[in-house]
Parts: structure tokens; sequence; C-alpha cells
């Protein structure tokens, strides 16, 4: 069953939790999709709520504090190669830290905000900060691992953020040392319910200071081939958090595989387990 099919079963067939940002179109076996907005509103939004002094923008409800926060949110990041030597607790104050939950075979605890960026939130010298850990809720979701980290050809978040990380260093190649880079990063976790703790897949949205609305996505433009593409800035796409499994899936109903993954995103893990623990056996046979 595919993820669009998933969806449609779980009734959200029109992604509207998606296409509110703009047109999607699938790539790569619903690896990702891409978004393609007409306008530059979202782009001036994002510049609107980060700045060099705040870089950090948690997208907080009800009067919440992110100490109260046990679940990922939305973030928007300002990154850049000239920001000052700091902390994040420093920049958005307390914040939530949870349980070291057993490791799964299949699961990663992914970062939204990438361990990476760190040099470009909080400067190069700064120790790892515990906002980076893996049991910062506001910071982490259950993610695949091959959506996470990517398989082969096809692409998960990592690739999407070391395309943000090469970027910083091409300009560190070829700029000098005194020209300051400014990359708007903003990252969001998709749930089907508000109540959910396991989010359907993570929209990101990356862009420098002087790129417009038109040339988002072009790296899908430029490519040769579909598959052969190089990522580049600047881009919006969606990970949805679901790898489907035609061993597992064979004799089940529609009904019966919506309502294993119903329950995963409502946060039950061993829900699922039974998909990717068939595929490990499977492997190593």
């Amino acid at each position: 069953m595919k993820f669009s099919e998933l969806m449609k079963a779980l009734g959200h067939e029109d992604l509207n939790c998606i296409t509110k940002y703009g047109e999607i179109k699938e790539y790569q076996d619903e690896y990702f999709y891409t978004i393609n907005s007409q306008t530059s509103d979202l782009m001036q939004e994002i510049k609107s709520k980060v700045s060099e002094k705040k870089p950090m923008f948690p997208y907080l409800s009800d009067n919440k504090s992110l100490s109260d926060i046990d679940k990922p949110i939305k973030w928007d990041v300002l990154l850049s190669n000239k920001c000052e030597t700091r902390s994040a607790k420093e920049l958005i104050g307390k914040f939530y830290r949870g349980n070291r939950d057993p490791k799964s075979s299949f699961l990663d605890k992914g970062h939204l905000v990438a361990r990476e960026f760190q040099k470009y939130i909080c400067g190069q010298n700064e120790p790892t900060d515990n906002f980076f850990c893996k049991n910062v809720s506001s910071n982490i979701a259950y993610q695949f691992c091959d959506k996470n980290r990517g398989n082969g050809k096809e692409r998960g978040q990592h690739q999407f953020e070391q395309a943000v990380m090469n970027w910083f260093q091409k300009a560190n190649d070829t700029d000098s040392e005194s020209k300051k880079v400014i990359v708007y990063y903003e990252v969001e976790p998709i749930f089907r319910k508000s109540g959910d703790k396991i989010p359907i897949g993570t929209r990101i949205f990356a862009f420098r200071e002087t790129d417009t609305s038109d040339q988002v996505n072009n790296f899908i433009s430029q490519s040769k081939k579909k598959d052969e593409f190089k990522i580049t800035l600047p881009y919006h796409v969606f990970i949805p958090n679901y790898i489907e499994d035609y061993e597992v899936e064979k004799g089940l109903k529609v009904s019966e595989i919506a309502k294993d993954f119903r329950m995963f995103y409502a946060g039950d893990i061993e829900s699922i387990s039974k998909w990717y623990s068939h595929q490990n056996t499977s492997k190593n046979k």
C-alpha cells in the first residue's frame, strides 16, 4: 500500500495538511514529495519570525512553554556562518527532556533541527548542547530509518539537511571568510490528528536570503534523469513517515493495515513492529 493509499484509508485523501502550502508531486516511490507554491508569502512569514539575535522560533500553542512540550513541534530557524557563541538554552529557555526509550531496529529518533546545524546557530566553539541530544521532545520525532537516513539513491531527511550543509561549505570554499551567509530553515512534523504523538511525515523548507519562490525545487527540473538529481537550495518538500512492505501486507485487508498505522501514529510503536521484524528476518535468511 502506498502512502497516498494509506492516507485515503485513514480519511485524509486530500492531504490538506500538506497541500495548503502548495501543489505537491511525488518523487522516488513516495520517498518525498515536492511542494510548489506560486507566492513568496511563506518565505516572508519565516523571515519575520527569526533574526540573527533570535534565530530559533518554536511554534507553541495554548500559552505553553517549551518545558511543557512532550512531542515534536514546528520550528523556524535562521542559520548563519557568522552567528554568536551561545547555548540553545539562552535562545529558547528551558525545554522538556523526554525518557530514554528502548532502541528500535526500524525507527530512528530523528532530529527536526539537525544536530549538524548547531554550529550555525550557537557558534563554532560551543560544546554539544543538550537541546541537540536524542531526548528533547520538541526537537525529536520517531521516523522510519530509511526516511530519516535515506536509502541509496532514495533521499531521506538527512540528504536534504546535507544540502544545507553543502551550501555553507561551498560558500566557505568560494567566498571570502568575511562574507556572511544566511539560510532560513522551517521544519514541521505533520500529524494526522492533534493528539497523535508520531507524525505522518515531515515538511522542510530551506532557502537562502536572496532566493525567490520561482526558484524553489528547481533542482528537480535541472536534472537530466528523474532519480539522478542533486538536491540544492531552495527546496520545499514533504517526507512521509511510512514505508510499505509488500510481503507483510499480502493477505491483509486495507482496514487492518490502516488500523495498525492509526495506532502507530497515535504513539503505539508495537502496532507495526511486525512489519519491520519481518523485514529483518527476511534479510538475515
